[in-house]
């Protein structure tokens, strides 16, 4: 049974005033199963679906129609999936929070002791580069430690599944211990999606990717199958892709 599954994925937005008929279709029907313990990469360019998919995935916005299941169980939304953290390209937290206050805060559940938090806040600083930075207020972080904050925030919560959405793009410090931790969490059980536009950041973190194009998913392939046999059913433009990865 797989942890995520996705079938038959719709998703518009409106295009131009509330009275108008005009709708722009961001997902086409997606299918996607993803396992526990499995790390799969969404990859993209703009516009192409990545981000609504892994809302939609999420809970956090509504689909027009299709079928989600979590570890068997349908999903009808209204709110975030249980055990489930979704990382925003850049995380937003208050501004006047300190970082080791934010991840207090946004990682508060009732499912994670007190001391343990506090425990793995230490732990996860410490790897992600954020130990001298406990005290300084979320305002004062450039983007690359707003990064590393919402990695951190989503080990911290000890989740069953943890989605990035681009949060990898551009990460420079920490970005080798940010890998290695989300391999561990997958080694652990959890499952992992990521998106990015390129392929350079997926590889090594995925153990499949998926290519996405005008909200459809074209094409997919493993680390552990062979360039020829996989990419031969690809789009010309998707295969070099692909390819680069490789």
């Amino acid at each position: 049974m797989s942890a995520l599954s996705i079938r038959s994925l719709r998703k518009s937005f409106l295009l131009g005033p509330a009275h108008s008929a005009r709708r722009k279709e961001a997902l086409s029907g997606v299918d996607l199963e993803v396992d526990e313990g499995e790390s799969v990469g969404v990859l993209g360019g703009e516009g192409a679906g990545k981000t609504t998919l892994l809302l939609c995935a999420a809970g956090l916005l509504c689909r027009d129609s299709g079928a989600l299941s979590w570890h068997g169980s349908r999903f009808e939304g209204g709110g975030i999936l249980p055990g489930l953290v979704y990382v925003p390209a850049v995380p937003e937290y208050y501004s006047f929070l300190t970082v080791r206050e934010s991840l207090e805060y946004y990682s508060n559940t009732e499912d994670i002791p007190a001391k343990r938090r506090r425990t793995l806040i230490e732990k996860f600083s410490v790897q992600l580069g954020l130990s001298g930075q406990l005290s300084t207020p979320i305002s004062e972080l450039c983007t690359d430690a707003l990064k590393r904050v919402g990695i951190a925030q989503s080990l911290v919560e000890e989740p069953r599944a943890i989605l990035l959405d681009s949060t990898l793009d551009g990460l420079t410090i920490g970005a080798p211990y940010a890998r290695t931790l989300l391999g561990d969490a997958v080694a652990a059980g959890v499952m992992v999606i990521v998106t990015s536009r390129h392929a350079s950041v997926l590889a090594p973190v995925a153990t499949r990717i998926v290519v996405m194009d005008a909200g459809r998913i074209t094409g997919s392939f493993s680390a552990e199958q062979r360039v020829g046999s996989v990419f031969d059913e690809l789009t010309p433009q998707r295969r070099h892709i692909a390819e680069r990865v490789h």
